[in-house]
């Protein structure tokens, strides 16, 4: 019986799956740790020598090496509103902090009190642990560092990374903002749900990897690329977001002398295999050029399915965009390129504003009430060649039928009626 157990429990353990979704009971969690833990002050370490005092006395175990690292465990930490609970800065020795309750850090204006923060910090390791009612709840700047399968919940920040840092297999749900970073993050197998603002925010940032999230039902955007450039955004679940799924924005700059003028610095982003349904808009770029969006599931969102603004040399291919009120539109947006990709059960199939020197072929528009349509602004320099459009249309007879129906049903119901009552009389 244990082998056939093994046999079947073992591939539903080990499943290849996108996600890897462990919303977990918070107050349950925290009293289990409550039991199998010690209650400790918060911990401040700055440098080796700080290291080897708080490991002499017996706070840790370890030596700092890959193979034999430092590690805090087990721990339950009450910030008491002031400050950080774990502060490490100025170390590149390896260490791990793991299953440790972490809570109530002070609140600095900016945004630096944190349950774990780590400052100029590389070989770190953050795993397992609880980390909740933070200003934020981890902060980590440095190179290799690693925050992996941590339950981070009701912070302000959930998580802000930047430099060479793993975020791995992470619940981040209901902080106001579920992950901020900067570079060289490589952010995978997260669910970050229910957050106040957004989701994912890349802010000034570049190559970042955002791979295989689960991201729904934050009140903002799920992911936002802020003025940055070459991210991937592959193979995320971004549903039920109350701002758009995925938005890229760049810059507005203001001559004092005269009008504002756009900077397309959100450039060279790759955008595929994303399923991005139920948002307010589905994908939006606002001044941004020569970006990549190919092979995304696109559907159901309650403005536009993909939106261009002010957006030039976009690659639009091989997306399934369907039931939205716009497939496509752009706005002011020149010179891109939108091919085989299917866009039925749209209001507008395809819609340009203000647009030109636009290349749209070889795309299936089927049952949008619009297939193409363009405004006069556009001045037909657009290329729309060897599409493949069905509309659907109004039919008049129909809208007189079905309620000259249901007046004659009522009419004859009625007057049955009145010779039933009449012959009982």
């Amino acid at each position: 019986m244990v082998i056939i157990l093994n046999l079947i429990f073992f591939p539903l353990a080990n499943y290849n799956s996108k996600v890897n979704i462990r919303i977990c009971n918070e107050s349950s969690l925290i009293n289990h740790n409550l039991k199998t833990s010690k209650v400790s002050s918060k911990i401040f370490i700055n440098g080796t020598l700080d290291w080897i005092d708080f490991r002499n006395a017996g706070n840790c175990t370890g030596t700092g090496t890959y193979s034999n690292p430092y590690i805090i465990e087990d721990l339950i930490i009450d910030g008491g509103g002031s400050g950080s609970c774990i502060h490490i800065e100025n170390s590149d020795v390896f260490f791990r902090i793991e299953n440790c309750t972490i809570y109530n850090s002070g609140v600095d204006y900016y945004y630096s009190d944190a349950g774990v923060k780590l400052y100029n910090v590389s070989n770190g390791f953050i795993k397992k642990n609880t980390i909740t009612n933070n200003n934020a709840g981890i902060i980590v700047s440095g190179t290799n560092n690693t925050i992996s399968q941590n339950t981070i919940t009701n912070n302000g920040f959930g998580i802000l990374a930047s430099g060479d840092c793993t975020i791995l297999e992470n619940d981040v749900i209901n902080n106001v903002i579920g992950i901020l970073g900067g570079q060289d993050l490589s952010i995978s197998l997260n669910n970050v749900s229910f957050n106040d603002m957004y989701g994912i925010w890349i802010f000034w940032g570049f190559n970042n990897s955002i791979v295989d999230n689960y991201i729904n039902n934050n009140n903002g955007t799920g992911i936002l690329i802020l003025e940055a450039w070459y991210n991937e955004i592959i193979g995320n679940e971004i549903n039920n977001n109350k701002g758009n799924g995925i938005h890229l924005e760049g810059s507005i700059m203001i001559d004092p002398w005269g009008e504002p003028y756009y900077v397309q610095s959100c450039t060279n982003n790759w955008i595929s295999e994303n399923m991005v349904n139920y948002n307010l808009c589905g994908i939006m770029l606002n001044i941004t050029k020569e970006n990549d969006i190919i092979n995304n599931s696109i559907n159901d969102n309650k403005n536009g399915g993909l939106e261009l603004y002010f957006s030039r040399d976009i690659q639009i291919s091989n997306n399934q965009i369907n039931e939205n009120y716009y497939g496509i539109k752009m706005v002011e947006s020149i010179l891109n390129y939108v091919f085989q990709n299917t866009i039925n059960y749209n209001y507008y199939g395809i819609y340009l504003y203000s647009s030109y020197g636009n290349g749209i072929y070889y795309n299936i528009l089927h049952y949008n009430r619009k297939c193409y349509t363009e405004t006069d602004d556009c001045y037909g320099n657009n290329l729309f060649e060897n599409n493949d459009c069905i509309e659907t249309k109004d039919n008049n007879i129909l809208i007189w039928i079905i309620p000259l129906t249901i007046i004659i049903i009522i009419s004859v119901l009625a007057i049955i009626i009145l010779l039933l009552r009449h012959k009982r009389t």
